[in-house]
């Protein structure tokens, strides 16, 4: 028993060894590809070291409801589907590294040296299409974000791809603008054809995975998934076959807008030319298809390319830990030699006796300068002043977790839809309906998907209202009795008062 235990604490002695130089790793390959990006990024948002992640970075300057893959549209190449944005950063976080949500910075990208036409999983139905971000290797995913069945260790990458990464648009809308010049208006963020995020349980396990995989040809390593393919996307959208693979076959990707680096990066950055072959550069690259992927976990890897050569300097970076459910606080260490300044206000004063503290009981309050009589002089009558004006909030830096895209369909528009997809679900089989509720309801039981229930608003504190005191009613008149003799006319009866008896 004595070695038995020996050895248990032998083995998980080493096993504690090999994720420690694991990490160390993973650590330095993300320093090395966060210094090829560092520089480009650096304008558009904010670069932190990120736990077991190492340097990672996240948009400043974006709407509120951002996400990943949502301000464009997808268009089709021979080697996959490219994302197409207005984006000035997209040639960079939409092909290398990962995308993950966090709970301190909301949506993050993970640095990587090897060019994807795009990293994201894929689902579909004959009425939706959904695409998610495949998280980088060794994701611990946020409470939130944790599988209907739970989190452990070694669970498979697909399955930490849950409903909230997914972006669900309309299959009849999925080709925006398709043959036209990219525009705002092409974009999934103002299409209006996205799916509400209240709507994800639903349509979550009515689509199905897109479990194709491809690798190019200069990295024989690096697996992808291709995306819808071109009969589907046809019959789905009402475009003819003919008139997609024309277009595919016609246009260079170089044309599209922010899917490869432009000139001016190229002259500026030569270092940059290791890590995109030439024939992405020339915006052909032949792909090939990859029959069975076992164990998905080496789908979109950050590190199949080679390290380039010479790489620039990465600056420092502060180094944050991830804490559940609050941003963690980063703070510098002072320099040497540091001293706190005091407050002029504690600090003494020159030719000036020190006061003397008296207990609280033979205090005296202090009576304000403001009110203070004053010798000679009328009081002062203080102006009335304006209301306040309400100011905006300020925008706040993190932007994206939790939050739904933007614009979605009208609520009759949904209805509809709601309605064609019960009865395209009347034509399946019962054990599969049975199993898309059974689904459905383990979806509902996330956290992220329960219904929050709005906060009573404060109680109005109203002015009583004063009724006048009304008057009593006037008594009514009372009249007395007529006295004998009087000529009333009216008999008494006999016993009244006034009148004898027997009379």
């Amino acid at each position: 028993m004595t070695c038995r235990r020996k050895c248990f604490r032998w083995l998980a002695l080493l096993m504690a060894v090999g994720l420690l130089l694991a990490g160390a790793r993973a650590a330095r390959a993300g320093h090395e590809d966060a210094a090829l990006f560092y520089e480009e990024l650096a304008q558009y948002g904010n670069w932190v070291e990120y736990g077991n992640y190492g340097p990672v970075w996240y948009p400043t300057r974006v709407t509120e409801n951002w996400r990943p893959y949502l301000d464009g549209r997808w268009v089709p190449t021979e080697g996959g589907w490219v994302f197409e944005t207005s984006e000035p950063w997209g040639w960079i976080v939409y092909h290398y590294g990962n995308w993950m949500p966090t709970e301190e910075y909301g949506w993050v990208w993970v640095p990587g040296r090897t060019w994807y036409p795009s990293t994201v999983a894929w689902r579909s139905s004959e009425e939706y299409v959904g695409w998610a971000p495949i998280p980088p290797p060794g994701y611990v995913p946020p409470p939130a974000y944790y599988p209907p069945g739970g989190y452990y260790p070694g669970i498979s990458a697909l399955d930490l791809i849950t409903a909230p990464f997914w972006i669900f648009a309309q299959a009849v809308n999925f080709l925006l603008g398709f043959g036209l010049p990219y525009a705002p208006t092409y974009s999934y963020y103002n299409c209006g054809c996205l799916v509400p995020f209240t709507l994800y349980p639903t349509i979550y396990p009515r689509t199905f995975w897109i479990t194709e995989y491809y690798y190019p040809v200069y990295a024989p390593g690096a697996y992808f998934f291709f995306g819808p393919s071109f009969p589907y996307v046809s019959r789905v959208c009402r475009v003819p076959l003919v008139r997609i693979t024309t277009y595919v076959r016609e246009v260079n990707v170089i044309t599209y807008r922010n899917v490869l680096p432009p000139r001016q990066i190229w002259e500026r950055r030569p270092y940059l030319r290791e890590v995109l072959p030439a024939s992405v550069r020339e915006g052909r690259w032949e792909v090939r298809r990859r029959a069975e992927l076992r164990p998905p976990e080496r789908l979109a890897r950050p590190d199949v390319m080679p390290r380039p050569r010479e790489l620039p300097a990465l600056p420092k970076i502060e180094r944050v830990m991830p804490k559940a459910g609050v941003a963690p606080e980063v703070t510098r260490p002072p320099a040497p030699g540091f001293r706190p300044e005091t407050p002029e206000r504690l600090r003494p004063r020159e030719g000036r006796p020190p006061e003397v503290t008296r207990p609280p009981s033979e205090r005296r309050p202090e009576v304000p300068e403001r009110l203070r009589p004053r010798e000679g002089r009328p009081p002062e009558v203080t102006p009335p002043t304006a209301p306040p004006q309400r100011l905006r909030p300020e925008v706040p830096e993190r932007r994206g977790l939790r939050l739904p895209p933007q614009a979605v369909p009208e609520e009759r528009q949904l209805r509809q839809q709601r309605q064609r997809d019960l009865r395209l679900e009347r034509t399946f089989p019962p054990e599969q309906q049975r199993q898309f509720r059974r689904q459905e309801q383990e979806l509902r039981r996330q956290e992220i998907f329960r219904p929050t229930r709005p906060a009573a608003p404060p109680p109005r504190m109203e002015q009583p209202r004063i009724q006048p005191r009304q008057a009593p009613p006037p008594a009514p008149e009372r009249r007395a009795p007529p006295r004998d003799g009087g000529s009333s006319g009216t008999s008494r009866p006999e016993g009244f008062p006034g009148r004898p008896f027997g009379r």
